[in-house]
């Protein structure tokens, strides 16, 4: 008999080819099909097809599902509408966050969708709290198929879909919906800055979805098969939050994820924490960076400013539209602010001219063009 780990296997077997393969908190993702360049033009240009099958899927039900699910995530969902997405973080009771999720509502579920890094940790999570037995976790990770597309056309594949004109679907909505007599969850949702739309499929039928979608090129809508990497760059560009860089020791005000968090909330694990955190003064923000495309920086280098340390490389990323080295550092809330002219110290003791910048650092070409 062929288990859901199995067919997941074969999918992601089957389009991965010579791919570049990393692992990402126990699990498997391309990182990059061909060419990171080539990836990141077909997202900024084009079309971007992204496999984010490894992520966590939970479905939650039950009588009480939407209020287990609402205690326990910092946005508050009671009254998020039927069909809507929402992006969320699990925070425990000191205020660290568990990861940033994605949540789908529907009328008698929650779909939950988790980052690759944290999906066992959220299953943890999830099980830790689960004392109702009128709620039910379900983890239908290796059940379910993600498919992504991204990019200034991507709509044009979307409408291949869905039998309806998809511009009247709006941003961080979702349709069920039926595609080769096969269930989809159609989602606008995406975190390139691009136009982007997320297909949830039964794993068995991943792959022929996958084919499907490929073959949508048409001149100026070239579908290509993009990985993380450029995913990464393209995610650094517009400053959407990314966890594999971002959740690691540093608190939500830090992140600044402020925007992330309904403190009006009456009921929800983390907020006695976060208001602790709230009242403090906040000593390091996050921020973004610039430098030479010619210049060495990598993550945990350090910023300084008169040959004093006052903040940590987290993340550097190559701009293919800036030509430039894009970085985020974790800095001194005082020098946490664009417009400054500063040094970054590499492992090899050289010293790099860093200037920051506010986001986004690039302006995607979806804002300059219409559905049609």
């Amino acid at each position: 008999m062929i288990t859901s780990t199995d067919k997941k296997a074969i999918f992601t077997n089957s389009i991965k080819g010579n791919a570049t393969v990393l692992n990402n908190g126990g699990y498997e993702v391309v990182g990059a099909y061909s060419g990171v360049e080539e990836e990141y033009n077909a997202l900024r240009k084009y079309v971007g097809l992204i496999d984010y099958s490894s992520n966590g899927k939970f479905k939650i039900t039950g009588e009480d599902h939407v209020e287990f699910v609402n205690y326990l995530t910092s946005m508050d969902i009671e009254y998020l509408d039927i069909e809507k997405t929402a992006f969320s973080l699990f925070v425990d009771e000191e205020g660290h966050v568990v990861d940033l999720v994605t949540i789908y509502k529907q009328e008698d579920y929650i779909l939950l969708e988790t980052s690759v890094s944290k999906r066992d940790e959220v299953y943890s999570f999830l099980e830790h709290y689960h004392n109702n037995d009128q709620v039910v976790i379900e983890d239908i990770s290796n059940e379910l198929a993600i498919i992504a597309f991204e990019g200034p056309y991507a709509w044009k594949v979307g409408q291949q879909l869905i039998d309806f004109d998809i511009s009247s679907l709006p941003f961080q909505s979702f349709v069920e919906t039926t595609w080769n007599n096969e269930k989809l969850i159609f989602a606008r949702t995406g975190v390139t800055g691009e136009y982007g739309y997320k297909v949830f499929v039964q794993m068995e039928s991943a792959l022929d979805l996958w084919s499907f979608l490929l073959d949508q090129s048409e001149d100026e809508c070239v579908v290509q098969p993009v990985g993380s990497q450029a995913v990464n760059i393209t995610m650094l560009e517009v400053r959407q939050p990314n966890v594999d860089f971002e959740v690691k020791d540093h608190t939500v005000f830090e992140s600044c994820f402020e925007w992330l968090i309904s403190f009006e909330k009456e009921e929800f694990l983390a907020m006695e924490a976060i208001e602790s955190l709230k009242e403090q003064e906040v000593e390091k923000r996050l921020v973004g960076f610039i430098f030479d495309e010619d210049a060495a920086l990598a993550e945990g280098d350090s910023i300084i400013i008169e040959n004093e340390k006052v903040g940590s490389v987290i993340q550097v990323e190559y701009s293919y539209t800036l030509r430039k080295n894009l970085g985020l550092a974790l800095m001194a809330s005082e020098f946490a602010v664009s417009g400054l002219e500063m040094g970054g110290l590499n492992s090899e003791g050289n010293q790099v001219v860093i200037q920051t910048v506010s986001s986004p650092y690039i302006t995607p070409k979806s804002w300059a063009i219409k559905i049609v």
